[in-house]
């Protein structure tokens, strides 16, 4: 029976994979397939003024997807967002035919003051 399978589960650091100033979750070796991108929307979120008590925990993050072709300088970049809102998470789906590697990351001027986490749920399609 074809269905998603748990590829991996990445937590992202509020100011460890902000940019700018921090790094991206960096992984290079996505195999061929059908992937699926989501926030888990039971994380805690960034809160992006931690000094502020009125500001709402964010639950976002940017995506950026290499696919890896048979000669590495024909490679075509994707950017993505995924939000989850209200528990509503947006899903994006990627096919990567022959491999890929991919980036997720916040983006925040003032990298100092966040605090939380974000966990993107990665899951692979199975025929």
């Amino acid at each position: 029976m074809s269905t998603w399978k748990q590829f991996a589960n990445i937590t992202l650091d509020a100011s460890t994979n902000t940019l700018p100033g921090g790094n991206a979750y960096h992984y290079e070796k996505l195999p061929a397939g059908v992937y699926k991108f989501r926030i888990d929307p039971n994380s805690r979120g960034v809160n992006y003024a931690r000094y502020d008590a009125g500001f709402a925990y964010s639950k976002a993050a940017g995506m950026m997807v290499l696919n890896a072709p048979q000669d590495e300088s024909l490679g075509n970049t994707f950017y993505y967002g995924l939000n989850c809102t209200d528990g509503m998470a947006s899903e994006v789906i990627h096919a990567a035919p022959a491999g890929a590697g991919f980036d997720l990351f916040f983006q925040d001027w003032n990298t100092g003051d966040n605090v939380g986490s974000v966990t993107v749920i990665v899951e692979q399609w199975q025929p």
